[in-house]
């Protein structure tokens, strides 16, 4: 379907949501969907084998409103299950978030009218407000940076890595697809490798310097049940695109832990400080967002003494913003 909007053609655009267990918070990350300005586009929603009541949620919405698809099967992960939406689509741009995470009003409108700014790009982000399980603001989000093709490609001629919000990622549909859409082997971290594949692929991916969305932080997400993994996960995608930029095949994640663990025990140490010290040091971060002083000086206090380059480095780089 197409809208004409004025002088401008509306593309329809396809919002992905997959869901697993998310019955808490889904009514509301759905409403807001509903709620968007911009109104050419279809829900598409997998649960994906969900074992509370998300599945009852979804098949009330579908039931009142005719642009939502909901599809559901036996639990496959992130991935897997956001790709199998992705096909599904028959938009030209698909808008994805997170089942507990919430929409802008604006965020669709916004994010279309960029694309229509911006033809060449092939994807987009945006800045988040952080919210907590009640879904109370507490802090921002911001990503520094590639918000013009020649920061983009400064940070490519730099080697940088790529980084972004992917619950507020827009991509074309058929980039998404040619290039492979999400990758199960490299959960739950597969966003992170995804935005470099789009760079290694010749696509744009830059950030809209606008708060678009509310990302919730609670203590059921991954990033806080099992920090190690995801900072394991981190460095064997880091890894996995040297090699794919130096021409050789990628190794899988158990490969990459058996040359871990033939590295010395200095080496293992320093590596199990550091890591420690960036776990304590994004609490602290958290802390005094949410106003919890003492908190604050016990998780900085900590991570300074395990790493204070790190620490300085960090805050020095948050004062420069």
């Amino acid at each position: 379907m197409i809208i004409f909007l004025g002088s401008q053609i509306s593309p329809l655009v396809s919002v992905i949501l997959p869901v697993y267990n998310q019955e808490k918070y889904l009514q509301e990350t759905i409403e807001s969907i509903l709620a968007q300005s911009f109104q050419n586009f279809e829900l598409i929603i997998l649960d994906d084998g969900s074992t509370d009541k998300s599945a009852q949620i979804i098949r009330k919405f579908t039931a009142i409103d005719g642009r939502i698809q909901s599809y559901f099967e036996a639990n496959s992960g992130k991935s897997l299950a956001t790709n199998y939406l992705v096909k599904k689509a028959r938009g030209e741009w698909c808008a994805f978030l997170d089942a507990d995470d919430v929409m802008l009003s604006h965020r669709l409108e916004r994010q279309v009218a960029f694309h229509q700014e911006n033809p060449k790009v092939n994807a987009s982000s945006s800045n988040c407000y952080y919210i907590d399980e009640k879904g109370n603001m507490f802090g921002t989000q911001r990503y520094t940076g590639l918000t013009t093709v020649a920061e983009y490609e400064k940070s490519i001629t730099k080697n940088e890595f790529i980084i972004c919000s992917f619950t507020g990622l827009m991509v074309s549909r058929k980039v998404f697809i040619v290039t492979g859409g999400l990758l199960k082997k490299f959960e739950p971290c597969e966003d992170f490798e995804f935005f470099n594949r789009l760079e290694e692929k010749g696509y744009t991916l830059l950030i809209i310097p606008e708060i678009l969305m509310k990302y919730r932080i609670h203590a059921s997400s991954v990033t806080f049940r099992e920090p190690v993994l995801v900072f394991d996960k981190i460095s064997f995608i880091k890894h996995c695109i040297h090699l794919r930029k130096s021409g050789k095949l990628e190794i899988s994640f158990e490969e990459f832990k058996i040359i871990q663990q033939k590295e010395s025990w200095w080496t293992k140490f320093n590596r199990q400080r550091f890591n420690n010290s960036r776990t304590f040091f994004r609490s602290a971060g958290f802390a005094i967002l949410s106003k919890k002083h003492l908190s604050f000086v016990w998780y900085i206090t900590v991570s300074s003494v395990l790493s204070p380059h790190y620490v300085v480095t960090k805050m020095m780089n948050w004062i420069r913003r």
